[in-house]
C-alpha cells in the first residue's frame, strides 16, 4: 500500500510502505504531525472482547466508557447471559456488530465461557463469512505476519493456538479448515493490542490489521489509547513527514535485557533501537565505574527482592502480608542508597502497593506513594505528554480529592511514620493546582477524548467552588506556592523514612 487507506471506520495520516531490510511493512507520516495529535483513529474495530472475569463487571459494547461516566448498572443478555450491557443501546450496538452471530453459540457452552481469543475468533471468523468487513480490511489482516512457524517452535504455545482452532471450528461450523483458523489464531496473538478503559485499566483485548501495521521502538514517538472501542495513536513528540511511526509493544521502563526477552518471546524479533543500543553502551560504562561495594550492594538487593518475591501476588492484593512484603521490597532498594527511583523494580512494586493500599482502604498511605510516583518518579521516565503520567497525576488529584471530603483517619493512620495531619497542607489548593496543570496540558496531552473531558469536568468544579468561596487561586500564587510547598516536603519526608 502506498496510499492512506479507505476505511471509512479509520481516519489516519499515515501511509503504509515497506520498511526495507526485509523487516516487513510500517506506517510513515504523510505530513508533520504535532505532538499530541491523532496519527491514527480507528472508530470500529476488527475484533474487540473482553478478558472472560471482565464480562461480569464491563460492558460488552462500549467497554466500561459509559460506566466510567455514571452507569451503575449492567443487564445481561436474555439470550446468552454472558455478556452484558449498560442498556439497550449498547446491547443493539453489539447484537449489530457480533453478538447476533455468537449468542447462540454461547448457550450451548453454558456453564463454560470460551475465552477471550477464541471469542474474538469467532467474531472474526463469522464476520468473514457474513461480509462485514471492508475488502481493504480483509487484505490488510490477510497479509499480516503470523510468525506460525516460529510458534511452532514452541509446543505450550502451539497447543494453545491448536485448541483455539478446533474450537472455533467446532462452534462456527464454517467451511474454514483448521489449519486456516490456525492462522487466524497466530495472527491474533502477535498483532492485538491490550484493551483498556479510557482509565488505562485492562480489559480485553483488540485487533484492528492497520494499526498492527505500526512498527515497535524502545524509543517510541506515539501511544496507543482506548476510548471504548475506539483507538486513538497519538504523538508522543513530533513526528516529521516520512518519519516511521512507532509504538511501544512492552514496558520500555524495564531494563534493556528485559525487553529483548519480552520482545523475542512474544513477538518474535530482537530489538536494535536506538534506546537499546545506548542503554548497553551505559550499562558497560556504569558497571566499569562502579566500585565493587556498590556492585556487591546492587546485586545483594536484588537477590533480597527475588527471595521475597518467589510466591507472586496478585496486583490488587490487601492483605497486610502483602502489604509489608511490598514495603520491605521498597526498604531494601532504599537502603542501597545508588538505586534510582525510577529504575526498574522500583517503580512497579510502589505501582503495586498503591493497588494493595487502596484494595486494603488505606487511603492516606496510598496517596503518599502515588505523590512520590507523580512528583519523583514519572518526570524521569515520561514525557509532558505521556497518557501514563496524566493518569498517575489525576490519581494523586482524585485521593486529594477524597481525603479533603470528609476522610476520617482510623487510630492506625495516627500511628503512620509519615501522619499526613503532621503538615497541615491545605488539600484543595493541591488538587487545584494539579487538575489545573493537567487541564492546561490537554492540547498536547496524549490521552484519550473520554479522560481529557473527565479532567476538564472536575477541574471546572473545584475551580467553581473557590470561586464560590470568593477565591480564585489564580490571584492567589503565593498561598498555592506555600501549599505546594508543604506537599513537596511531605513527599521528601516520605522518602526518608522509606
Amino acid at each position: 500500500m502506498t496510499s492512506s487507506p479507505s476505511i471509512t471506520t479509520l481516519s489516519t495520516k499515515t501511509v503504509s510502505r515497506d520498511v526495507g531490510n526485509g523487516m516487513g511493512n510500517g506506517l510513515f507520516a504523510t505530513g508533520d504531525i504535532n505532538t499530541g495529535e491523532n496519527v491514527l483513529h480507528v472508530k470500529s474495530p476488527f475484533a474487540a472482547v473482553l478478558d472472560t472475569p471482565r464480562l461480569e463487571d464491563t460492558c460488552s459494547a462500549c467497554f466500561g466508557r459509559r460506566q466510567l461516566e455514571g452507569v451503575t448498572e449492567l443487564k445481561a443478555c436474555t439470550g446468552c447471559r454472558v455478556v452484558k450491557y449498560c442498556d439497550r443501546t449498547c446491547q443493539a450496538k453489539d447484537w449489530k456488530f457480533a453478538h447476533s452471530l455468537e449468542c447462540s453459540i454461547f448457550q450451548t457452552q453454558k456453564p463454560k465461557i470460551l475465552p477471550n481469543n477464541a471469542r474474538a475468533m469467532l467474531r472474526m471468523v463469522h464476520r468473514a463469512q457474513k461480509h462485514k468487513y471492508h475488502s481493504e480490511e480483509m487484505d490488510l489482516f490477510s497479509n499480516l505476519e503470523s510468525h506460525l512457524s516460529e510458534i511452532q517452535q514452541d509446543e505450550e504455545h502451539i497447543g494453545r493456538i491448536t485448541m483455539v482452532a478446533k474450537a472455533v471450528k467446532s462452534c462456527a461450523k464454517t467451511d474454514l479448515d483448521e489449519d486456516a483458523i490456525a492462522q487466524y489464531a497466530a495472527k491474533l496473538d502477535v498483532n492485538s493490542f491490550n484493551l483498556t478503559t479510557f482509565t488505562y485499566d485492562r480489559v480485553g483485548l483488540y485487533m484492528h490489521p492497520y494499526a498492527a501495521l505500526i512498527n515497535h521502538s524502545c524509543d517510541y514517538n506515539a501511544s496507543v489509547g482506548f476510548d471504548g472501542d475506539e483507538l486513538f495513536v497519538k504523538a508522543i513528540r513530533p513526528i516529521k513527514k516520512d518519519e516511521q511511526v512507532f509504538i511501544s509493544y512492552v514496558d520500555v521502563t524495564n531494563p534493556t535485557s528485559q525487553r529483548r526477552k519480552d520482545l523475542s518471546e512474544r513477538y518474535f524479533f530482537d530489538c536494535i533501537c536506538s534506546k537499546c543500543t545506548a542503554e548497553e553502551t551505559e550499562i558497560r560504562e556504569t558497571s566499569e565505574e562502579l566500585r565493587q561495594e556498590e556492585t556487591d550492594a546492587l546485586q545483594a538487593a536484588q537477590k533480597q527482592a527475588t527471595e521475597l518475591f518467589q510466591n507472586p501476588t496478585t496486583d490488587s492484593d490487601a492483605s497486610s502480608e502483602t502489604i509489608e512484603k511490598l514495603e520491605r521490597f521498597l526498604h531494601i532498594f532504599h537502603e542501597t542508597t545508588i538505586w534510582p527511583l525510577h529504575r526498574q523494580p522500583y517503580p512497579s512494586i510502589r505501582d503495586s502497593l498503591i493497588l494493595s493500599l487502596l484494595s486494603a482502604g488505606n487511603f492516606p498511605r496510598a496517596f503518599l506513594h502515588a505523590a512520590i510516583r507523580y512528583m519523583k518518579i514519572d518526570p524521569q521516565l515520561y514525557s509532558d505528554a505521556h497518557p501514563i503520567r496524566h493518569l498517575h497525576a489525576w490519581v494523586v488529584a482524585k485521593l486529594a480529592i477524597y481525603l479533603s471530603q470528609g476522610y476520617q483517619p482510623t487510630p492506625q493512620d495516627f500511628k503512620d511514620p509519615i501522619p499526613l495531619h503532621e503538615f497541615g497542607f491545605n488539600f484543595h489548593y493541591v488538587i487545584w493546582y494539579i487538575l489545573a496543570d493537567l487541564t492546561s496540558k490537554q492540547a498536547e496531552g496524549c490521552t484519550v477524548p473520554s479522560f481529557k473531558k473527565l479532567v476538564v469536568s472536575n477541574f471546572a468544579t473545584v475551580d467553581e467552588e473557590f470561586k464560590r468561596n470568593g477565591i480564585d487561586p489564580r490571584n492567589a500564587k503565593g498561598t498555592v506556592s506555600a501549599e505546594w510547598t508543604k506537599f513537596e516536603a511531605l513527599i521528601n519526608r516520605a522518602l526518608e523514612r522509606e
